[in-house]
């Protein structure tokens, strides 16, 4: 209508033209590509299904405490502050059209992107020639869902789950539910210099804190009825190094004190998911030989887009300031990482392995890459004007536990996780290009390459693996902020669970616990926590391991929610400013408030349906609900697993009886599948059906593979565990 017929045309040509190359190329990618393990759309369903009774699930709340998000690497939508033609090509990127992440303009006009993406490595500025300007979006938008689609799968919509909740919960955008997107392109110093980024993040912290306590000011005459008083912070991957600059930030800002008092009024919470403690070494691949991302793009592409990120030496890898003992038990005796972040096989054939410290934080890397690459002198540049040169914070510095009330550290373990690369020079005619030869991966408690050239194995219950991005040696780091002395509970990750399979350990140290019988079979949740009482407030700390949970997908699942969900409405309902006169009582009952992540309640049968056989323990499962009764007609032993109210016989009756029993004692030496026929009735016995006698679970189980099935052995008739005139024994 406002148009001219030609700029119309132009326009819809545009238009036209980028909606069929982003399908054309969607149908080839589907069609070529390979099935992505790690994001099955099935899983995700059902996940969402699972989130679906959260949100049904979750209780409002009423001006709850203030929750702030802060995002991790390339989770913030980045929009045009300017209108950039792109040449040789119809499309453009309009005034506050999305950046990143447009996947269609990748596809339709990759140069343009990338172009766009940019930033001039000597100062970090916006690309001229055209001129492009990009700047963070704002808003709970900016985090949610940056490209909605299942092309990019989770890739842009880490946030979003977690979003859907909170407002569920009651959470109103800008008042109590705060994000803080920024761009993730930058250093720590550069963001408060160019955006004022922590001075803008420091007045929205005091807006949200300030509107709760004179909302509680008006509905409560004294005012040490306010409930937990600061916001909640909850921080993603690269997220969690923007708070670590945060913190001392404001002790640069207003002076160590006055820093101090601010960081206790105003932050109550600090939750960090997947932090990079240690740093990740991905950073090494990212800016060494590129690192796509899943974008359609070529490595040297993302290398050539990312020369001017200032942020990757945020997330370098570095060992530890000094030496925790609990930290070096948790990572099998090792003070610094087994082995080298990286190595690099020159032109001329020289190979030469670099430490995290002497060799990327040393600069050692970097300027011998100079030599065939000048590339190598924008690191080395960034590390030491942007970083070690930084007033605020040296990055080598101990990463302590925050000076605040509450903080959780919450992970995936047990993931296949790079924890170093090999880059050679190919001979290839392209300048700068290096290539990821090859990748050694950690994986549970393997230790392997993907070229088959190294392979360690550890304990299981001594190593374990990263999330699939952030080493297990980073990650574990969390563990230093705790006290010596801990809780420590292991739940299966399953919908239903029995109260023997919860491994707790109360008042017990990490050195007892690693030396204890942990469960390993399955995917477990665990969690490390400690808290202490004094007259003014609740301190704890607590780590979460979650096994077999991704680092991008850590945030989206439901189990994490759920835990969420708990610990935000414990957060709203635990006293933390009391007068003088009543706090006596008062710590009494905060002593009894459970303020650690919900554990789920054991699950308690109702029918017979519910009863199963629990081949591990080699009994039937919830004991304490079902037990063994053979009727006729059971042709396995789970048909024979009923409740003892049905099972002709009480739970009182049963109770009784068992604790009138004595330890169960095996008949013969050997056994059978891990059951031997007992002497007499005692704990756990159970009758097999066509079988004389009681049968139990026997500590030596010896199996012969002749033997498939439990009865008589076919070649001679004896019973197995039994001997013959000839001294030939069964079992």
């Amino acid at each position: 209508k406002f148009w001219n017929k030609q700029e119309r045309e132009i326009q819809c040509t545009r238009m036209t033209l980028r909606i069929v190359v982003f399908l054309f190329a969607a149908c080839i990618v589907g069609a070529s590509s390979p099935p992505d393990n790690d994001y099955d759309h099935e899983i995700e369903r059902d996940k969402d299904q699972q989130v679906d009774k959260i949100l049904e699930q979750v209780g409002e709340l009423d001006n709850p405490m203030p929750v702030l998000l802060l995002p991790g690497f390339a989770s913030s939508r980045l929009r045009a502050y300017s209108s950039t033609n792109c040449p040789g090509n119809m499309l453009k990127f309009g005034l506050n059209a999305d950046v990143w992440l447009d996947v269609g303009m990748v596809l339709a006009a990759k140069w343009c992107f990338l172009h766009c993406m940019s930033l001039n490595p000597a100062n970090q500025t916006d690309p001229m020639e055209p001129s492009c300007r990009v700047r963070p979006d704002q808003g709970l938008d900016a985090i949610s869902e940056l490209n909605p689609g299942t092309f990019t799968g989770p890739l842009s919509a880490v946030w979003k789950r977690l979003i859907d909740m909170l407002l569920e919960m009651g959470f109103v955008p800008d008042k109590d539910l705060l994000v803080a997107p920024y761009d993730f392109r930058l250093a720590p110093l550069q963001l408060e210099e160019r955006d004022r980024y922590f001075t803008r993040l420091k007045q929205q912290i005091e807006n949200a804190v300030n509107a709760r306590e004179q909302h509680f000011a008006k509905v409560h005459i004294r005012k040490n009825h306010l409930v937990s008083t600061g916001v909640m912070i909850i921080a993603h991957s690269m997220g969690n190094n923007i708070f670590r600059y945060f913190e001392p930030w404001i002790k640069y800002t207003l002076g160590h004190e006055r820093g101090v008092a601010w960081m206790k009024r105003n932050v109550n919470t600090f939750i960090a998911v997947g932090a990079p403690i240690l740093g990740a070494q991905f950073s090494l691949q990212a800016a060494i030989s590129g690192l796509t991302f899943g974008l359609p793009i070529t490595e040297f592409d993302a290398r050539t887009m990312g020369l001017g990120y200032a942020s990757y030496p945020m997330v370098l890898p570095s060992n530890p300031a000094r030496n925790d003992t609990r930290h070096i038990m948790l990572n099998g005796g090792n003070t610094e990482y087994a082995l080298p972040v990286c190595s690099v096989k020159f032109p001329n054939g020289t190979l030469k392995e670099y430490t995290a410290n002497a060799g990327v934080w040393g600069l050692t890397l970097w300027r011998d890459l100079q030599e065939f690459d000048p590339w190598g002198q924008w690191i080395e540049k960034y590390i030491a004007e942007l970083y070690k040169a930084d007033p605020v914070m040296n990055p080598l510095s101990e990463w302590k536990r925050p000076d605040i009330q509450n903080v959780y550290c919450a992970y995936g373990v047990n993931r296949k996780t790079p924890v170093s690369f090999r880059f050679n020079y190919p001979n290839n005619g392209y300048e700068n290009d290096w290539d990821t030869e090859a990748t050694i991966y950690e994986e549970g408690h393997s230790v392997y390459s993907d070229d088959n050239t190294y392979s360690s194995e550890g304990d299981p219950k001594y190593t374990r693996s990263g999330d699939g991005t952030v080493a297990y040696y980073s990650l574990s780091w969390c563990h230093t902020w705790l006290k010596e002395t801990i809780n420590i509970t292991r739940i299966p990750q399953r919908e239903r669970y029995s109260e023997e399979m919860v491994f707790k350990m109360q008042d017990t140290t990490i050195e007892e616990y690693l030396k204890s019988d942990i469960p390993v079979q399955e995917n477990y949740n665990t969690f490390f926590e400690e808290r202490s009482v004094n007259r003014r407030s609740v301190r704890s700390t607590a780590v979460w391991e979650l096994d077999n949970f991704d680092h991008r997908a850590v945030i989206m699942e439901p189990i994490f929610l759920k835990q969420m969900s708990h610990q935000i409405h414990v957060q709203n309902n635990v006293i933390g400013s009391m007068e003088e006169q009543i706090e006596d009582v008062i710590e009494g009952m905060v002593k009894g408030i459970s303020i650690f992540p919900h554990r789920g309640k054991p699950f308690q049968p109702s029918s017979d349906e519910h009863c199963h056989w629990d081949y591990y323990n080699v009994k039937c499962a919830f004991p304490k609900y079902c037990g063994y009764y053979y009727k006729f007609g059971d042709f396995h032993l789970g048909m024979s697993c009923r409740l003892h109210s049905t099972g002709d016989v009480s739970l009182a009756e049963v109770t009784e009886a068992e604790e009138a029993l004595g330890p169960c004692e095996c008949e013969g030496v050997f056994c059978y599948n891990g059951l031997c026929k007992l002497k007499d009735k005692c704990e756990d016995a159970l009758a097999l059906p066509g079988f004389d006698g009681l049968w139990g679970r026997c500590k030596l189980a010896v199996n012969r593979g002749a033997l498939q099935f439990l009865g008589k052995d076919m070649d001679n008739g004896l019973e197995p565990g039994s001997c013959s005139a000839d001294g030939t024994c069964q079992g």
